[in-house]
């Protein structure tokens, strides 16, 4: 375990963390851990800085007999919600600097210095440089940085991922407080799409809907990874709280409720009550739970077509119809919920994704696994920048 890799994700319910490691393009866990804060985030945003900055602190240190660990989470891979996020692609030649030609790890980083320091979009800051190939001066190409070539230059070519400055801000500050080193920032629409990109039968393009508790986000995925993304708010807790509304329960049952009920049209020869109203004592029913739940995803349905026609128009990949449709995170687990949506968009390739990574089978995990495999190809170059007082430009 000395040389895994911790990740924590921050969402509106829970601190997740997993310590796992990345070898021969799969990604193995050795710890999962689940903590709720229900309501620290919304929106993305951090809502209560103390109540956080308390909550990562009680997670030192890990002690856990059934995992046979005790540990001190004091650095970690942080993946960030990817709401305001906008991704663009550069390219950048330089000069390698040993006399020998030979490039070195500082060649690579320099590079990185130069992209950090190019124009970013007004109110965004730098999160991750994503390299689609290194070439050298003689042609070849490299997925990974070409660490012991020998050529004059390197030309590389790039995805940058920037979000709102406060979004970043606020992260840093709460993990610092924490006393917990953020190695390597990964946006989680990214991290999904990295971990799906491991399993054989995940198209090249197609639509990454991740539904959470209170917001979704919903995107387009093309043939180097991640190209844009769009949100909005609605997630699990928006049937959830429909459901307290009209049958007058708790959160509680509600949940419970939906959890085992779903969206479910089947038809029973016996009616029977799934709640009782706690202001009359009137019984509710499954057919008024269905229509609970049909309008909320109908409007789930109208918001993510409406993300997909939008990254559409803007990538002009043709109709929303065209790409395949792949849900992910917690409120996708919803019963009934794809069949709905096949029926809805008229379109019956959608599919719901669970990790395949043996200790880490939660769908709201993806981002967690997917960062593990990002930060091991790919290492936190940025945040060594960063470290290293490197100035990097924000002009606006």
């Amino acid at each position: 375990m000395k040389n895994s890799v911790n990740v924590i994700e921050i969402s509106h319910k829970f601190i997740k963390l997993v310590i796992g490691d990345y070898l021969d393009g799969k990604v193995s866990v050795s710890y999962v851990k689940k903590v709720p804060i229900n309501g620290l985030l919304e929106n993305g945003a951090i809502k209560d800085k103390d109540g956080l900055v308390a909550a990562l602190t009680k997670l030192n240190p890990i002690e856990d007999e059934s995992y046979q660990i005790n540990k001190l989470i004091d650095e970690a891979v942080v993946v960030l919600p990817p709401y305001g996020l906008e991704v663009y692609s550069t390219s950048q030649l330089t000069s390698v600097i040993s006399r020998e030609k030979i490039v070195g790890y500082q060649d690579i980083v320099n590079i990185y210095s130069i992209i950090s320091n190019k124009k970013l979009p007004v109110n965004n800051e730098l999160i991750d440089i994503i390299p689609e190939s290194f070439a050298l001066e003689n042609g070849e190409r490299y997925a990974v940085p070409p660490i012991g070539k020998i050529t004059r230059s390197i030309d590389v070519k790039a995805n940058v991922f920037t979000l709102p400055k406060k979004i970043n801000s606020d992260f840093s500050e709460v993990f610092e407080r924490a006393g917990i080193k953020i190695s390597h920032k990964v946006v989680s629409s990214y991290a999904v799409s990295e971990i799906l990109s491991t399993y054989h039968n995940i198209p090249k393009k197609y639509f990454l809907i991740d539904i959470g508790a209170n917001t979704t986000s919903v995107s387009l995925i093309g043939d180097n990874g991640l190209v844009a993304t769009r949100s909005f708010v609605w997630g699990g807790e928006t049937i959830t709280e429909r459901i307290i509304e009209c049958f007058n329960i708790n959160e509680n049952e509600a949940e419970k409720i939906k959890k085992i009920f779903g969206y479910d049209t089947r038809e029973m020869k016996f009616a029977y009550p799934i709640a009782i109203d706690s202001v009359d004592g009137k019984k509710h029913y499954g057919k008024e739970l269905n229509s609970i739940i049909a309008e909320a995803i109908d409007k789930f349905a109208g918001l993510a077509k409406v993300s997909m026609e939008q990254l559409c128009s803007l990538y002009q990949v043709g109709t929303y119809k065209d790409l395949p449709i792949i849900l992910v995170g917690g409120g996708s687990k919803l019963h009934g919920l794809l069949d709905y949506l096949k029926s809805k968009y008229q379109n019956e390739n959608i599919a719901l994704v669970t990790p395949q990574t043996i200790g880490a089978r939660d769908t709201s995990l993806l981002a967690v696994l997917g960062a593990i495999a990002v930060h091991t190809k790919h290492p936190g170059i940025v945040e060594d920048i960063n470290s290293s007082s490197t100035p990097v430009n924000r002009e606006e």
